[in-house]
This record gives C-alpha cells, sequence and structure tokens, in this order.
C-alpha cells in the first residue's frame, strides 16, 4: 500500500499554528484571553506581543497571527521554572499537552498522539469531577448538552463507584466533542473561583461555596480544579488552553468529518 492510499481521511494531530487556522473568533478570542490574562498582561509576555495579540483581538482578525498565538502557548509550556524565565528553547505542543496531562494524573502512553493525549486529559478532569456526584447531578450536566444515555447503565456504573468506568462508557456514548465542549464551557467559571479562593489551601471552601455561584454545568466541573496544584504560574496557562486546544480539535474534527459525510452522499 502506498504512503498516499495510507494517508487518513481527517488528519487528527495537525500541529498547533495549523489547527488554530480552523478555529472560529470565538475560540481564538478565548486562547487569547487566557495568553494575555484578558488584557492585563504576564509577566512571561512581553509588552510587544501582548500589543500585537490584543490589536488583532479587537479586530478578529486572531487567525492572522494563528503561528503567533501557538508559540506564545508553547512557550508558557514545560515546566514551571522554564516558563517563568522564557527559556530560548521552546517545548513543542505535544510536550506541553504531556506535561498537563502528567500534572492532573495522567499516565501518557508511550507514542501517544496530541489527540490522544488531549481525550486523557478532558476525560482525567471528568472523572476527578464525577467523584462523589449524584445521578441527578451527571444526568443534569449532560442534558444540557443534549447527550442522550441509558439512565439505568448510569445508575449501576455509579452504584459500582468506578468513575473511570462510567467516563469511559459516556465517552463512548456521547463522544469526544461533545465531552471536550462540556469540559470547555465550565473551565473559566471553576477557575476563577479557584484562583480567588486560593487553591490547593483551601479547596473545601470552594467545594462547598462553587454550587451557589456558578452554573451547574461549572458547580460539578468545579470540583476537579481543587485537587490540582494551580498555584505556579505555568500550569494556569497551559491547562485551560489545551483544554481550549481540545476542543478546538474536536470541532475541527467533526466539521471535517462532516463535510466527508456530505460528500459522500453526493456519490450515492
Amino acid at each position: 500500500m502506498s504512503s498516499e492510499q495510507s494517508m487518513p481521511l481527517i488528519n487528527k494531530t495537525l500541529s498547533l499554528d495549523k489547527l488554530l487556522r480552523y478555529a472560529s473568533p470565538a475560540q481564538l478570542s478565548e486562547l487569547a484571553d487566557i495568553i494575555t490574562d484578558s488584557g492585563k498582561g504576564r509577566v512571561a509576555l512581553t509588552e510587544n506581543s501582548k500589543k500585537n495579540i490584543l490589536a488583532h483581538q479587537r479586530r478578529r482578525a486572531l487567525h492572522i497571527i494563528s503561528a503567533d498565538l501557538a508559540r506564545e502557548i508553547c512557550a508558557f509550556g514545560g515546566n514551571t521554572v522554564v516558563n517563568a524565565f522564557r527559556s530560548t528553547s521552546q517545548p513543542s505542543y505535544l510536550a506541553v499537552a504531556t506535561d498537563v496531562a502528567k500534572k492532573i494524573g495522567v499516565k501518557v502512553p508511550k507514542n501517544a498522539s496530541v489527540c490522544d493525549i488531549e481525550e486523557l486529559i478532558i476525560k482525567q478532569i471528568l472523572t476527578t469531577s464525577f467523584k462523589g456526584k449524584s445521578k441527578e447531578e451527571i444526568e443534569a450536566l449532560f442534558n444540557a448538552h443534549n447527550c442522550k444515555f441509558d439512565n439505568q447503565q448510569l445508575e449501576q456504573l455509579l452504584k459500582k463507584g468506578k468513575t473511570a468506568d462510567l467516563v469511559s462508557w459516556l465517552y463512548s456514548t456521547c463522544g469526544p466533542y461533545t465531552l471536550s465542549r462540556l469540559v470547555n464551557s465550565a473551565m473559566v467559571p471553576a477557575l476563577n473561583v479557584a484562583a480567588k479562593a486560593g487553591i490547593p489551601l483551601i479547596g473545601k471552601a470552594i467545594a462547598i461555596r462553587a454550587p451557589a455561584m456558578m452554573n451547574p454545568i461549572a458547580a460539578v466541573i468545579s470540583a476537579a480544579w481543587v485537587t490540582y496544584d494551580l498555584t505556579g504560574p505555568a500550569f494556569r496557562i497551559t491547562l485551560p488552553a489545551v483544554i481550549r486546544i481540545a476542543c478546538i480539535r474536536q470541532a475541527y474534527i467533526r466539521q471535517e468529518t462532516d463535510k466527508f459525510c456530505q460528500e459522500l452522499k453526493k456519490c450515492l
């Protein structure tokens, strides 16, 4: 079989700069907010870079500087010491995603693709979030995203107490696109509460206050953040950035899949 024949129909491992060219203006704006701290700037971000990103954000033209956005995200990546002082050698996005995965307790398989790693991160966050949650809370979470599943199966898995198995089942039932969107939608409110409360020192207080302070989706997902030490400057940027990118990648894969299916129907 030739290399051309073995090429996948959809490239799930597009490099970060190429992937960002497929992102919507809103998705890129969310990434810009992470990089620039919503325009306030960061110690590890040069003034010129900040001004450039904000200028393109105002014009809704961030796709023009997708390579710059990718470079900035990777510059924050790697380990926290490197992040804080901006090493001259920049880690790849694969290294950044792997670092984030390991930070939150994911065992990354050897030779895992960047798409695999992003999906493992989403699964890990959901696994942590669902621990101790009731059937009603999880149902409300997925109903808000129009994800239908077998309620009896959900109840059985909850009774067994194997949250990882529950997440794997939901992943196969609802799909990575829905679950990445679910985590992405809850991330900012959860992280904001966590940052104000001072993770990890008073994580228990966050868990108590979160339901009253956030929408139901963010209230469930916020439980995950209390277990992650995000006090270092790097992971406050790279964790939310990787989640956003995972959502962008799944949206791209879905878009390309739909396009392929439409073209296939024309041939029938």
